[in-house]
């Protein structure tokens, strides 16, 4: 928190500091938004379902493409918190339910004309962390660490030359997985989605606004049981997010 706070306030307090266009792929953007986040376990034996409950999220983008270059670097950080109650016959009663994800990419625009030109193809690298606090007799959101590669697209659609939407579609399939303070099973099998709609107003060269929706997917799918009470046991958790914020060339 310390971090965003010091990135708004340079953002809002400092405007001159940047000056070069957004459109040049240079940007700092910080934003905030309704977040809703749930979870489903399903298999054979102990199954637990946490529905949507509204909270805050946090996050702020970094970009940097070098003139003349087609590669675009961009560094994402956000983090969510929200309070939730606990199924029945689970103690304590009262949860929290925290998401926190790092990732680096580089986009590539591969084409310069045409109808593929604003289509940026990217690879990159992503450090999640989400769950809750441990219930017991059974844990009903586990704590989840994972890293691993991100694949993505975004194709930019623009309407006119201040307003334009940009789609984004992400695939994540970490190689590390770690979970506590129980665990589901065993050969873990996981993908993370991510579908985003965002509209940005440019007001200013270097200045736009920002608004949209993303919904994101996160599946774990084991084998066996350990000690979390399922056999053969499907983890998959969302998040639906209403993000606004700035964005400021530099």
């Amino acid at each position: 928190m310390k971090n965003l706070s010091l990135t708004l306030t340079i953002l809002f307090l400092s405007p001159a500091l940047f000056a070069q266009s957004i459109e040049e792929g240079r940007s700092i953007s910080a934003y905030s938004g309704y977040t809703l986040q749930s979870s489903k376990l399903s298999g054979t034996g102990f199954n637990s379902e946490l529905p949507g409950k509204g909270s805050l999220l946090y996050g702020f983008d970094f970009s940097y493409q070098g003139q003349q270059n087609p590669t675009r670097y961009i560094f994402k950080y956000s983090t969510a918190n929200g309070e939730q109650s606990a199924p029945s016959g689970l103690s304590p009663s009262k949860l929290t339910v925290q998401r926190e994800e790092y990732s680096f990419q580089a986009s590539l625009a591969l084409w310069d004309s045409g109808i593929l030109e604003n289509l940026r193809l990217g690879l990159g690298y992503a450090y999640l962390q989400s769950g809750a606090t441990d219930t017991s007799p059974n844990n009903v959101l586990t704590k989840q660490t994972t890293q691993g590669v991100l694949f993505g697209l975004s194709y930019t659609s623009k309407f006119s030359s201040d307003l334009s939407l940009i789609s984004d579609f992400l695939i994540y399939l970490p190689h590390q997985f770690n979970e506590s303070s129980q665990v589901t099973g065993y050969n873990t099998r996981y993908i993370g989605t991510e579908i985003k709609f965002v509209a940005e107003y440019l007001f200013a060269d270097n200045a736009a606004v920002f608004g949209g929706m993303i919904y994101r997917l996160d599946q774990a799918s084991f084998d066996g049981s350990v000690n979390r009470g399922v056999t053969g046991g499907v983890d998959a958790r969302t998040v639906f997010t209403i993000p606004i914020g700035l964005k400021f060339g530099y």
